[in-house]
């Protein structure tokens, strides 16, 4: 007599409730610490934290984590992003049609010249008190940032910035320091040499 075993799938007790988090696949959970809360472990970076949300588990792992394979650096970069779009998407008021917003008022205008040359001054003030290579001003960064200042406001070239920009500021530099050093008697000026 032949045994008959049917093909008949295993019914698995559903526990309920929400289904376990994927993070679990990449980062090692300890201790119950609280309702929710975890002493956790990076499998990679072997990082620890007494007591972690999700959320910053994610965050590491997508930017802080120097040991993460890519592919689960994008996959949270990616869950990363999708969070930050929702709750953007959340919080934005509704607003009734006649209604005024911010929009309406942020570069309405064309700027007029005189405040350009305020922005000009002000950005080679910038980047010469801190140092920055003039190169950035081209670079598409920077340009990007700048617009979302103001969109109306165009980034000088490299070329401009120093060779036009930089000279009117240090002559009027030049011409502050002349006259201010004409007010003055009694200057003695000591030379080491």
């Amino acid at each position: 007599m032949t045994d008959h075993i049917e093909d008949s799938p295993i019914k698995i007790k559903n526990r309920g409730g929400r289904p376990p988090n994927s993070i679990w696949e990449d980062i090692n959970k300890g201790e119950a610490v609280g309702s929710g809360k975890f002493a956790t472990s990076c499998k990679y970076c072997k990082n620890t934290w007494s007591h972690s949300e999700v959320s910053k588990l994610e965050k590491h792992l997508s930017n802080h984590c120097p040991d993460a394979p890519a592919a689960v650096v994008r996959r949270y970069m990616t869950k990363v992003m999708e969070q930050q779009n929702k709750s953007k998407s959340s919080k934005k008021r509704k607003y009734s049609e006649g209604q005024s917003n911010m929009n309406d008022y942020h570069d309405s205008t064309e700027l007029n010249e005189q405040r350009c040359t305020q922005i000009n001054r002000a950005l080679v003030k910038f980047f010469i008190a801190c140092g920055i290579a003039s190169r950035i001003v081209e670079h598409l960064f920077f340009i990007n940032f700048i617009k979302e200042l103001n969109a109306r406001y165009n980034t000088p070239i490299r070329e401009v910035l120093v060779n036009q920009l930089l000279e009117r500021e240090l002559a009027q530099v030049n011409f502050k320091v002349n006259s201010e050093l004409e007010k003055e008697t009694n200057l003695t000026l000591a030379f080491d040499g």
